[in-house]
Formats: C-alpha cells, sequence, structure tokens
C-alpha cells in the first residue's frame, strides 16, 4: 500500500511540474506592449463617443505572439501619469524581454510650457524631459525596452495647407527656438539615453498634409477639435506607428502593417440581456487594403439580429458598401439583439470582400424574467453641470460635452 501511495504521489509531483512548466511556457509564448500617453492612445467605450485612440487598435497589426495591453488615459501628462500611480501599474507587471510605448506632449502642453499646478503641464526641458527620462530608466532597470513615440500632430492647418508649429507640439514663437518645442526634448532624449524612436509627429504631419483640410476633418478626426481622431484615424495611424516601429526593426518579424481590414473592438458581447429586451452594441470597421481594389462589401449580421450603421436607422440583416482604392472608412455599426428565449448566445457577424471573409464574434447571455416589479422615483436636484434635462430625460445629445465626460 505504501508503495502504492508514494507512486501516486512521485506521479501527482511530476504532473504538476509539468503543468507548472506548460503554464509558464504558455505565459512566455508571446511578448507583452505595454503603452502608456493621453487620450490620443486611449481606449474608449464604443458607442459613448466617437473618438478612438490609436493604440485601441494597435493589436490588429501584430500577430498573435505579440499582446498590447493599453494604459494611456485622456488628460494625463508625462508628470501626472506618474503621480497618480498608473506608471506602477505597468512597472507591477513588467517583465524581462516586454515592451513600453511612450507617448506625451499634448497635455504637457496645457499650461503654454510651464509647470501647472495639477500637474498636467510640464515645462519641456526640465519637468518634461524628467518625467521622459524616469521611464527609460525604470523600464530598463526591469529588463524591458523603451521606444518613445513623438506623438501625434494636432489639426492645426495654416493657409498654405501645412500644418502649424503648434500642431507639432513646439511653442515656441521665433523659428528654430527650441525653448518650448516638445519634439526636440524627446529627440534630446534618445540621443542621450540610446532609445529608439518613433517620429509620429512627422509621419502624421506629412500624412494629413496630403489627404488635406476637409478630408482630414471628415475622415480622421473628430469634428469638434482637431487633436483626437475617430476611428479611421487611429486606425491609419495605428498602421503609420508600426511601419515605424518595422522600420527601425522593433517587432518586425511580428508586424503585419497592410492588413487588409481594422475590426474594434474584435469581438462583441451584450454581456447580460432578458428576453424580449433590446440590446445593442458597437463596431467600428475600417477598410485600408481591401482586395480587389474595387468592389462590394457586405456585413451580415448573425441569424436573429440585425444591423444599421446610424444609431436612429432602420436595423437590417445585412448592409453592402462600394469601396474603391481598397479603403472603405468611416463605417460605425449597431448591431440590434431582442432575444425570444433564454440561454448562452454564440455567433458571429459576417464581413464578406471579394473572396474574403472575416467573422466577428458575438456572445450573449439571456436570461428570463420571472417576476416583474414597476419602480418610479424622482431624481431630486441632479447635478445636470453642462447637460441639460428634456422631456425625454437627460442624455449626452444635449448641452456641452465635458472635458470630465472625457477622461472618465
Amino acid at each position: 500500500m505504501k508503495k502504492h501511495l508514494f507512486a501516486i504521489v512521485a506521479f501527482f509531483l511530476v504532473a504538476v511540474g509539468l503543468y507548472s512548466m506548460w503554464s509558464n511556457d504558455q505565459s512566455d509564448s508571446f511578448v507583452r506592449v505595454h503603452i502608456i500617453g493621453d487620450s490620443t492612445m486611449a481606449d474608449y467605450v464604443e458607442n459613448t463617443t466617437r473618438t478612438r485612440g490609436w493604440g485601441e487598435v494597435l493589436q490588429e497589426f501584430f500577430l498573435p505572439e505579440v499582446k498590447v495591453v493599453n494604459y494611456a488615459r485622456g488628460g494625463r501628462s508625462s508628470h501626472s501619469f506618474y503621480k497618480e500611480g498608473r506608471w506602477k501599474l505597468v512597472t507591477d507587471s513588467l517583465k524581462p524581454g516586454d515592451y513600453v510605448f511612450i507617448q506625451f506632449a499634448h497635455n504637457d502642453e496645457k499650461e503654454g510650457g510651464k509647470d501647472g499646478a495639477d500637474g498636467r503641464g510640464t515645462a519641456p526641458w526640465t519637468t518634461y524631459k524628467t518625467y521622459i527620462e524616469k521611464y527609460v530608466d525604470e523600464t530598463r532597470a526591469l529588463g524591458a525596452t523603451p521606444v518613445l513615440i513623438i506623438p501625434i500632430i494636432r489639426r492645426y492647418f495654416m493657409e498654405d495647407g501645412t500644418i502649424s508649429p503648434k500642431g507639432c507640439h513646439d511653442l515656441s514663437i521665433a523659428p528654430d527656438d527650441s525653448t518650448l518645442n516638445y519634439v526636440r526634448v524627446m529627440k534630446h532624449v534618445a540621443r542621450n539615453k540610446q532609445v529608439q524612436l518613433v517620429d509620429m509627429t512627422a509621419m502624421t504631419k506629412e500624412y494629413v498634409e496630403r489627404l488635406g483640410a476637409e478630408r482630414t476633418i471628415k475622415c480622421i478626426y473628430v469634428p469638434t477639435d482637431g487633436t483626437h481622431t475617430q476611428a479611421t484615424g487611429a486606425a491609419c495611424y495605428a498602421q503609420l506607428a508600426v511601419k515605424g516601429l518595422k522600420e527601425q526593426g522593433i517587432l518586425a518579424e511580428s508586424i503585419n502593417e497592410n492588413i487588409p481590414l481594422v475590426l474594434n473592438p474584435t469581438s462583441l458581447d451584450f454581456k447580460s440581456l432578458f428576453v424580449g429586451e433590446q440590446g445593442t452594441v458597437c463596431f467600428d470597421l475600417t477598410g485600408l487594403n481591401l482586395t480587389p481594389k474595387e468592389g462590394e462589401l457586405i456585413i451580415k449580421a448573425p441569424e436573429g439580429m440585425t444591423i444599421a450603421d446610424d444609431p436612429h436607422g432602420t436595423p437590417q440583416q445585412a448592409l453592402t458598401y462600394d469601396y474603391q482604392h481598397g479603403e472603405l472608412w468611416n463605417k460605425c455599426l449597431y448591431l440590434h439583439f431582442t432575444p425570444s428565449q433564454s440561454g448562452a448566445v454564440e455567433s458571429h457577424v459576417t464581413i464578406l470582400y471579394g473572396d474574403q471573409q472575416r467573422l466577428l464574434p458575438v456572445k450573449a447571455d439571456v436570461k428570463e424574467v420571472l417576476e416583474r416589479v414597476s419602480v418610479e422615483y424622482t431624481l431630486e436636484n441632479p447635478s445636470l453641470r453642462e447637460l441639460k434635462e428634456e422631456p425625454q430625460g437627460i442624455t449626452m445629445e444635449s448641452g456641452q460635452w465635458t472635458a470630465e465626460i472625457d477622461e472618465a
């Protein structure tokens, strides 16, 4: 009996050891890319705003062995991101072999090149430089690789059709004055610290100047400002970013820069729905390199669901779009589902173009209401800030959209 018991214990220990080795191999079988920055990189809830950060769709351009983790948040500068403890979230999970992509400047410029009381404005050659160097040094200390990303431009066109110096993160007044030039600072840190650098300022400047003012406001940037990108802009800028990475030899073997189609998100989840309740989920579709170069793209909803390209539009079973030059830009789709029975739902949206097909997974957990109770209550003195109360209620579509909502 003792021999049998010993054999069972030994087998169990070997099995546990093998499982542990397999688990470690699985966790180490991919490279993680941690991205830190501001709202131009950040993730957004798809059905609340048209804004999309280019970091939100970066994963689409990497092969599965690379995993992108997005820590970027709206309203953060190089200083405030560090001081709020967001950088500690990154360092707590960093492992040797990981990468950290670092993009800051938009909010560092808030005080006109001076340090702000809330930590969002930073002086370029002192505070800004100090924190960029901190990110580089602390990343390396943990065995990971820092990569500096000079920020995307603001859509500030001048009369001659070029982007202004301010749009390129240079707040200096005199030409060739680098005193308030955040791009110069990041390049200086890259040289001194021997850090690889991707010049997204130069690439996005050339890109939007080539497209022109009208097309960039229609397709690349959100109409309300010249800083934030919508879905197409995010996809195009992510494509520029990986092109820059590839030219530097950074993760070059794991990059697929010429992907035909960018989806965001890459799976849809209605989460919990009740029988008879209508649910809606939103996703973006951007065709960057479709083949053939001209043709039709068809989007089919799963059985029992419908799809529309307008939140108030008539839902259909399928939508068809003509495209040219391999491009299909600015498509925000709304998938509707009113379940008739309970249970787990797993299906997919089907996207067809030429002889190509891509499936977008869809799932839902449908429950049945066994008992209903009607409850009414009144809000007393609600804090509306800049929003307005109308007969149908308080909505985001009335009043002004406050910056704090964007950050939240």
